[in-house]
């Protein structure tokens, strides 16, 4: 949703990241279950333009300072992407599905909170915000596909920001 008449941002409250409410966007990388092993399908899922597989870790050194302004959004239209949190911290998850224009629905913008222990795998094409910590520093292992020609990243700004979302009860 876009500022109202008044300018007013629309607020967002995180919802607690679960796999059912973040199943249509991607996987939540976490066990679930009795079983000794918990298997994952998103991580390695890909297009045929995919030729390689990378990972590395991400640092995010600072906190977010509250609310969090949503006005960039990214996706990977060629590979999942993950994210597991090699520190305890908690991290907002924010994702937006994709709208008639093949650019992010940000009226129907969702965000969920992870623990500390618990990564998220971003299906192929999902739009989302940029990792956002809630406490730092803070370390993530990434998980991804490539396609060798530096287009696997795809941002989208919005002319203004759309939305907050509140990191404080």
């Amino acid at each position: 949703m876009a500022p109202d008449a008044g300018g007013a941002l629309r607020l967002i409250r995180p919802l607690p990241l679960t796999p059912e409410a973040f199943a249509p966007y991607g996987e939540v990388i976490a066990h679930q279950g009795s079983e000794r092993r918990h298997h994952l399908t998103e991580p390695m899922r890909h297009g045929p333009e995919v030729t390689r597989h990378a990972s590395w870790v991400s640092r995010v050194q600072a906190a977010a300072p509250g609310p969090v302004e949503i006005r960039l959004m990214e996706r990977h239209r060629y590979a999942a992407q993950s994210f597991v949190p090699l520190t305890a911290s908690p991290y907002l998850v924010v994702v937006a599905p994709t709208g008639a224009d093949d650019l992010p629905d940000m009226a129907r913008l969702e965000a969920f909170l992870a623990s500390g222990s618990q990564g998220v795998c971003y299906r192929l094409g999902t739009w989302h915000h940029g990792l956002t910590v809630l406490q730092g520093p803070a370390e993530f292992l990434v998980l991804m596909g490539q396609t060798g020609r530096g287009d696997d990243d795809e941002f989208w700004q919005a002319p203004a920001p759309h939305a907050l979302v509140s990191i404080s009860d």
